[in-house]
């Protein structure tokens, strides 16, 4: 199978398709498989010669043996092109690191190949999800990697006569930000924000690349949770709607960074009436129970049941709805009562700091973390306990994914908990939801083998 992009990285490689011989048989392998003697038939020149430009060709890695082609008579291999697309890295010959990030090339390449509709999505979102209305006012901000999902919102938008406000920070301007500013500019940027967002009905965070990015110091982070708090007070007080959206990979140019964003595209693009059915379902069944058993392995976890709340993916009247929904949507979100959860639990991988933490395990007593391991990035756990607060090592919620339409390979972590079949124990704030834990760090531990005991 042809993989989407290749990327030119070598001299060697860029010289090699210089020859205009092997460029068109390149191209020609692009459509279809053929063998050495078809190659020579086609351009009309020896059979030797052209095996000895198969043979440059293959070595710079440019085409290889089609292996899902029979040779003829057990003689004759064929050869295929790499990709359906060959694109040269600009960062050629400099000692810095590719940089391709050509958005509108992926989604072009997700259009053609998987059928993928920006537009589509849009109108889904604004019409199921946000379940937005015409007169109605909408403030998004965004970064750079979801701008071609963003131009079609506002064009769907238009379509329904709803009007947005659009606020534009990539990584770079952000990281800028908390580096250039004093404290005094940086708390006046945050004001502004706010009063943007208090003209709004529906806010819209699609900034995912933010979560790569944090304040340089203690002060800066406390004015960045002030204006958190100043944030969230306005949003209560003008109840105002609030969608959010992680983002999608760093890397936008491999395959396997293709296969994620198409994933995450069939996990937004959701049925939001069958996904609210299906996550109230499960709501309903959790709360004829009083007491959950998590076991996974050799490892169990019991916590007795405070209150659950739903992420459904779209706005409902619903009384569990969560104040946030975000997408893709799709999680039952269950506060434990204080003081019942006790155990030990070993995960799959943890996500903070937007890193990876291989293999953690917990031992927790009374909801909060007694000792903590892994097999990577261990300290990424210490540094979350730290930046949380006195709350910092105490679960917020135990949360199961319920979005029936992600996949369960290529999956980005950020959003890799709203899948059907996975257990999340969530570290952060649960005290907007009536609870008592007020950490000031959102992180998490994944399960994706374990049973439930309900009692």
């Amino acid at each position: 199978m042809l993989e989407n992009i290749y990327i030119i990285r070598n001299h060697s490689q860029v010289k090699q398709l210089s020859n205009k011989l092997k460029y068109q048989i390149l191209n020609e392998l692009i459509n279809n498989a053929a063998t050495c003697q078809q190659l020579a038939d086609i351009f009309a020149v020896s059979k030797q010669k052209i095996h000895y430009l198969l043979k440059e060709l293959v070595k710079e890695e440019l085409i290889s043996v089609d292996d899902n082609v029979a040779p003829d008579n057990n003689k004759e291999k064929y050869f295929r092109a790499r990709a359906k697309n060959y694109i040269l890295d600009f960062s050629l010959g400099t000692t810095k690191a590719a940089s391709l990030n050509h958005r509108e090339l992926v989604h072009n390449i997700l259009d053609m190949e998987h059928k993928v509709s920006l537009g589509e999505i849009a109108a889904n979102i604004l019409d199921n999800s946000l379940r937005m209305k015409p007169k109605q006012s909408l403030f998004i901000n965004t970064g750079e990697y979801n701008m071609p999902l963003v131009r079609r919102i506002v064009t769907e938008a238009a379509k329904r006569q709803i009007s947005v406000t659009l606020k534009y920070q990539d990584r770079a301007m952000v990281q800028d930000k908390y580096d250039q500013l004093s404290y005094s500019a940086l708390t006046r940027d945050f004001e502004n924000f706010n009063k943007l967002l208090r003209q709004h009905d529906i806010y819209l965070n699609l900034n995912g690349e933010a979560r790569f990015v944090q304040p340089p110091d203690k002060y800066k982070l406390e004015i960045q949770q002030r204006s958190l708090q100043k944030s969230l007070e306005i949003i209560k007080k003008n109840n105002i709607k609030v969608a959010m959206m992680p983002g999608l990979n760093n890397e936008t140019l491999s395959e396997n960074a293709i296969l994620t964003e198409l994933n995450f595209w069939k996990a937004i693009n959701v049925d939001y009436r069958r996904l609210y059915e299906e996550t109230e379902a499960l709501r309903e069944e959790l709360s004829r129970h009083k007491w959950i058993e998590i076991e996974s392995g050799q490892h169990k976890l019991k916590f007795e049941i405070e209150s659950i709340f739903c992420e459904y993916g779209s706005f409902t009247d619903n009384p569990s709805q969560i104040p946030v929904i975000n997408l893709p949507g799709g999680e039952i979100l269950i506060m434990p009562k204080p003081g019942s959860l006790n155990g030990t639990v070993q995960g799959d991988m943890g996500y903070t700091f937007g890193e990876k933490v291989s293999q953690p395990f917990l031992q927790i007593n009374d909801n909060a973390i007694a000792t903590y391991s892994a097999a990577h990035n261990g300290q990424l756990i210490r540094q979350s306990i730290d930046d949380g607060g006195k709350d910092g090592g105490r679960i917020a919620f135990i949360c199961l994914g319920t979005n029936y339409n992600m996949g369960l390979e290529h999956i980005d972590l950020s959003y890799k908990s709203k899948t059907k079949g996975f257990l999340s124990l969530y570290w952060g704030e649960n005290v907007s939801m009536g609870g008592t834990v007020a950490g000031k760090c959102e992180w998490m531990v994944l399960l994706d083998d374990f049973k439930l005991n309900l009692t």
